[in-house]
């Protein structure tokens, strides 16, 4: 025998190696187990919590949402014992995967169009839990089409024996740097990762009710994935640490460009300049702790190689909002104690603001670079590594998450504007929420930077978003411009485009369909979209405006209105009248306003969001803040309601109600009501409350149009079957010249609100 080994030992070895792939082979736990440690070598970065909850022995229902065909591999890879998957007969038929679906020996989850099959496989399920395995039930019934949770199909309740007391754990799985598959029209669609290795977390949560129901359920799973994305993600970074390392991969590809002449500012240009200037802030700031640094600038490239600049000086950016007027804006930077504001002569004149101290010029600055400052900078960017870089001009902040990355003002539309806290941290899972949902096509989308800056929505997309990403941004001083930016999105082929529906509305008075080609991506927030606007849009380009919420306190963006399939992309929205499902990564709760108790689905309350974008909290206001933040959820203030498929929908502010004879009046639903009367695109009319010695208070409406028809309007709404107290008096309409708007777009209700009761 040992002759004939030695003889003929490649045919011995090849019947080994034979005998244990047909046994590997064999064992598809053993496989998956295999194929998912694999991955892990490089190619996916896991983070896992919560693997304990899993019990080692006895039966156990696994409920996960499904973002993947990874999803399989993972979550055997993390069990112990072998996992029984339950797919749905459209994915286990689906001709790309039906082989693997065989081979695995998932248990089929039949249509509800056939209740015999369905009864047989609850049966089923039934069985094997009372023989003590491990099933694994994905209640969305199909992969995630945009990478959003979709609505749960079924609770679990009718998977169980009644008589066994069957652990159900809830599991989320997240992909944080987007999606890698996606199933469309029949097909299945592989995508490139935005970066390798991918990220990949498993958040695995306690035992739940068995008897929750689906929408409960979600909500849960929902919760699950806030609390895992609320910390520290691998590989995450500071805004100005991505920018550097981006601007050494990529030196001669540019991220902020100049959109109204076209200049094109490579990233080693702007590391350069970044450079130069955090070590002239530094030397500015010799002797002085103030960790604020003021910035009043517009949208233009020097205003982000200033912000980078500003937080690799280890300090803060603070936005000065200057469509406030001066008063306000000094008085607000004043309060916040900021002692130095980074700004320009030449904007100051346009703004015809007066200079004071505290003003640091960026002309005057300037003249103080020496030569040898540019030599030192050119050779530092041209022959240090990155790193080396980020830790000589950045040494505290380069790679600290919880510092903060900028203070923002708010609007100020219902009062004071409040100087919000945001980390780097906040901002960066904002924009991995962000990426995740529109399909970021790098090397071929290029953003609109058209927001200002002091505006959260604006500094997200604007300046965050393109510093983490290396997309470019094509930066536009004035918002209002509508000839400017139809000709940057022309000229630069730009796809992505952001604005409030009034910016929109001017934007497409200077557009044709021809000029706004290259968008593939329209997202529309702070006020309602006009449903005449989206038609006129759609009527243009042949494409939907999505609708999206945020606020400043959310970094900012919470929802957008997305839909079911990511291939369709900013050509359709599915939820008209909807302001969209949470991000990834976001859980949003209604509550009643009274009691706190969360609310079924279709019912108004109180909108609560639980993320990692969430502020820091406010600037020397710890009551505010602990008012609003609240058991790791902010109350944005808003009335919604939410859908089965977890769609938002808004109703109204807490603060834009009328309370008419002990009834709650929406100013909102009024506003709503005479707008699709009058069927007009753009804004003409604004509903505030004034007091009323008989009622409480009453409504009243303010409009801008000549054509207005009061008796028209009254009698319209009457005609629609409004209720009385929703439909004003005929001499509580006002004629007045413009509505009162604030820098960002949105309606100033505080100075609606002055004029209400000056009547």
């Amino acid at each position: 025998m040992i002759e004939w080994l030695n003889e003929n030992w490649m045919i011995a070895a090849f019947v080994v190696a034979a005998i244990v792939v047909i046994g590997v082979l064999a064992n598809p736990k053993l496989v998956l187990k295999i194929v998912g440690r694999l991955m892990r070598c490089g190619f996916l970065r896991v983070r896992i919590h919560g693997t304990a909850n899993i019990p080692y022995s006895g039966p156990v229902l696994l409920v996960s949402n499904h973002i993947s065909i990874l999803d399989l591999i993972m979550i055997q890879a993390i069990s112990r014992r072998k996992v029984r998957f339950m797919v749905h007969s459209s994915l286990v038929s689906f001709l790309p995967t039906r082989w693997i679906f065989r081979y695995l020996g998932v248990m089929e989850v039949p249509s509800i169009r056939r209740p015999k099959a369905m009864v047989k496989f609850f049966e089923e399920s039934k069985k094997r839990l009372r023989h003590g395995e491990i099933l694994c039930f994905f209640p969305e019934g199909a992969i995630s089409g945009n990478g959003s949770l979709m609505r749960f199909r079924s609770g679990v309740s009718p998977l169980l024996p009644p008589e066994l007391d069957v652990p159900v754990i809830p599991i989320r799985l997240g992909m944080v740097s987007g999606r890698m598959s996606g199933i469309h029209n029949g097909k299945l669609h592989l995508r490139a990762p935005l970066s390798l290795p991918v990220d990949y977390s498993i958040y695995i949560g306690e035992p739940i009710n068995p008897e929750l129901s689906a929408f409960e359920l979600r909500q849960k799973i929902s919760r699950l994935g806030a609390l895992a994305e609320k910390q520290i993600q691998p590989g995450e970074k500071p805004l100005h640490t991505h920018f550097i390392l981006n601007a050494k991969r990529n030196p001669f590809k540019t991220t902020f460009a100049d959109g109204m002449t076209g200049d094109m500012v490579n990233n080693f240009n702007t590391l350069i300049r970044v450079i130069i200037f955090s070590k002239l802030l530094r030397k500015l700031y010799a002797g002085d702790n103030t960790p604020y640094t003021g910035v009043l600038l517009p949208n233009m490239p020097i205003t982000a190689v200033g912000l980078l600049a500003v937080m690799c000086s280890d300090r803060t950016p603070a936005m000065i909002n200057f469509s406030s007027g001066q008063e306000v804006a000094l008085a607000a930077a004043r309060r916040a104690g900021i002692k130095k504001i980074l700004t320009s002569r030449k904007f100051l004149d346009k703004l015809k603001w007066e200079e004071f101290p505290e003003m640091v010029l960026l002309e005057d600055l300037a003249k103080t670079i020496t030569k040898g400052d540019k030599i030192r900078a050119l050779l530092m960017a041209l022959l240090l590594p990155a790193r080396t870089i980020i830790r000589n001009i950045a040494p505290s902040s380069c790679y600290n998450m919880h510092n903060q990355a900028v203070l923002l003002f708010s609007s100020g539309s219902t009062g004071t504007p409040k100087a919000v806290m945001l980390t780097h941290h906040n901002l960066t899972c904002n924009t991995l929420s962000f990426v995740r949902v529109v399909d970021l096509k790098r090397g071929v989308d290029r953003i609109a930077g058209n927001l200002p800056m002091f505006h959260a929505y604006g500094f997200m997309v604007g300046f965050a978003f393109p510093a983490i990403f290396g997309t470019m941004s094509a930066l536009l001083p004035n918002p209002l411009d509508g000839v400017a930016l139809v000709k940057a999105v022309r000229d630069l082929k730009l796809t992505i485009l952001t604005a409030t529906p009034t910016f929109l509305q001017k934007y497409l008075m200077k557009a044709t369909g021809e000029d706004l080609k290259t968008l593939r991506l329209v997202i529309t927030g702070a006020e309602k979209l006009r449903p005449e606007l989206a038609v006129k849009f759609h009527d243009m380009t042949g494409r939907d405006i999505i609708e999206g919420y945020g606020c400043t306190e959310l970094s900012p963006i919470a929802t957008i209105n997305l839909s079911n399939s990511i291939f369709n992309l900013g050509a359709k929205a599915d939820h008209p009248g909807s302001i969209g499902c949470p991000l990834p990564g976001i859980h949003i709760r209604i509550v009643d306003p009274d009691t706190g108790v969360e609310l079924a689905p279709g019912y108004s309350g109180r909108m609560q969001v639980m993320a990692g974008s969430v502020m820091k909290g406010y600037l020397n206001d710890e009551e505010l803040t602990a008012r609003v933040l609240q058991d790791g959820y902010y109350d944005t203030g808003d009335i919604a309601k939410m859908d089965l498929d977890g769609y938002v929908y808004i109703t109204g502010r807490a603060s834009r109600f009328s309370k008419i004879g002990g009834e709650m009046v929406p100013h909102e639903g009024v506003e709503e009501a005479i707008v699709r009367i009058r069927g007009r695109e753009s804004r003409e009319i604004a509903v505030a409350g004034r007091g009323d010695s008989r009622k409480g208070e009453r409504l009243v409406v303010f409009y801008t149009a000549e054509d207005f028809d009061i008796p028209e309007v009254i009698e319209a709404m009457r005609k629609e079957g409004m209720p009385n107290i929703w439909i004003p008096k005929a001499d509580d309409f006002v004629k007045i010249d413009e509505l009162p708007l604030l820098g960002s777009g949105k309606l100033d209700l505080m100075g609606l609100r002055k004029m209400a009761d000056a009547l």
